[in-house]
C-alpha cells in the first residue's frame, strides 16, 4: 500500500493541519479538525512507504509547529503514534491541570475506570489478540531481565550482566551515588 502526506490550508494558504494517509483519508472528517473545501486540501507528496510518510509528516509538523508549541498547526500530536519524542507539559500546563483536578470528587464509576481490575475475560481477549503476532523485540529487555542477568554498579554507572562477568569494581545493585 502506498501513502501520502497532505495538508489543510487556511484561506491565506498557510497550512493549519498536516496528516498522513492512504486512499480517501484526506477527504474524511477528522474528530478535532475542520475539513476545508476541496481546493484547500493539498497532497504534499504521494507514493510513499508508510515509514517515509510518517517521517515527512513529522518533519512538516516540526517545521510549522503545533499551536501548543507556538506554531500555526491544529495538530494535537506530532503524529498519530506519538505526541513528540521528549515532549513534556510545561510547568504552567502541569499547574493548570493540577488546579483543574484539585477537589474533584470522582463517582464510583469514574474511580472504577482508574483502578479497574483486569478480568479473566479481558486477559483472554488480549492473549488471543497477540497469538501469532511476530516478535518485534518489545519484550527483549524484559526477557533479559528475567534471565540470569543481574544489575551491577560502581557508584557512577549501572550495567546489566551475568554474575561473574561484571567489570572490576562493580558490585551487585543499581543505586548510583552523587
Amino acid at each position: 500500500m502506498r501513502f501520502y502526506v497532505y495538508q489543510y490550508l487556511r484561506e491565506d494558504g498557510i497550512p493549519y493541519y498536516i496528516g498522513k494517509g492512504s486512499g480517501k483519508r484526506m477527504n474524511v472528517k477528522h474528530s478535532t479538525v475542520a475539513l476545508p473545501p476541496k481546493d484547500r486540501r493539498v497532497i504534499v507528496q504521494d507514493g510513499l512507504t508508510n515509514e517515509e510518510a510518517k517521517q515527512l509528516e513529522a518533519t512538516l509538523i516540526q517545521k510549522y509547529k503545533r499551536k501548543i508549541d507556538g506554531g500555526v498547526l491544529d495538530n494535537i500530536k506530532i503524529n498519530q503514534w506519538a505526541c513528540a519524542v521528549g515532549w513534556k507539559h510545561s510547568e504552567e500546563a502541569k499547574r493548570k491541570i493540577s488546579d483543574g483536578n484539585r477537589g474533584k470528587k470522582r463517582t464510583p464509576e469514574q474511580l472504577k475506570n482508574y483502578k479497574g481490575t483486569v478480568t479473566a475475560e479481558h486477559k483472554e481477549k488480549v492473549r488471543l489478540a497477540n497469538l501469532g503476532r511476530p516478535d518485534d523485540g518489545r519484550y527483549k529487555k524484559m526477557s533479559v531481565t528475567k534471565s540470569k542477568h543481574r544489575w551491577f554498579t560502581n557508584g557512577k554507572q549501572t550495567i546489566m550482566t551475568e554474575p561473574g562477568q561484571q567489570p572490576t569494581g562493580f558490585v551487585p545493585g543499581r543505586k548510583l551515588h552523587g
